[in-house]
């Protein structure tokens, strides 16, 4: 029993942690400065516990409380992160493919934006914004691409 008390008092320790550093990253000062004090005294229960406690079964629970501690938080606030809007800049290598590819976007409802362009050779091409919502539009557009073509994508923007 002692050594489920441990288990779940690390969990809890990593937890907080990850989520101190989560929100210290987002320059949640203060929240981030409670979650530390609240990690520190989780942690500092534990250890006398694991003092308490003897074997190697105390180290494997602190082990394995760890990984689940600091991988749970992570995937939790990615699922509950809000969408983003990735803008992908993209140049075609001819205006034929970039008329087709842009043909593609626009038939998956992906607002688009075309331009004229001249490439390096100064022959005649078409640039491409495409606008994605969501990670769905983006991955489309990721697997659309052509292989000669030129593109960057833009830091998202989250989206209210």
């Amino acid at each position: 029993m002692e050594i489920f008390i441990v288990f779940l008092l690390k969990l809890l320790d990593n937890t907080l942690g990850t989520m101190k550093n989560i929100y210290l990253a987002r320059e949640k000062f203060l929240f981030s400065s409670l979650l530390a004090a609240m990690s520190t005294t989780v942690y500092m229960i534990a250890v006398v516990r694991m003092a308490k406690s003897d074997g190697v079964f105390s180290i494997i629970a602190i082990c394995a409380a760890t990984f689940i501690g600091t991988l749970i938080p992570g995937l939790l606030v990615k699922k509950s992160e809000k969408e983003k809007l990735y803008i992908f800049d993209i140049t075609a290598d001819s205006m034929n493919s970039g008329k087709e590819f842009a043909d593609i976007l626009r038939i998956a409802n992906i607002p688009t934006k075309t331009s004229v362009v001249y490439d390096k050779m100064m022959i005649k091409t078409l640039s491409i914004k495409a606008y994605c919502a969501n990670r769905e539009e983006s991955k489309m557009v990721n697997e659309a691409l052509y292989p000669a073509f030129k593109y960057n994508v833009y830091t998202p923007m989250i989206l209210d």
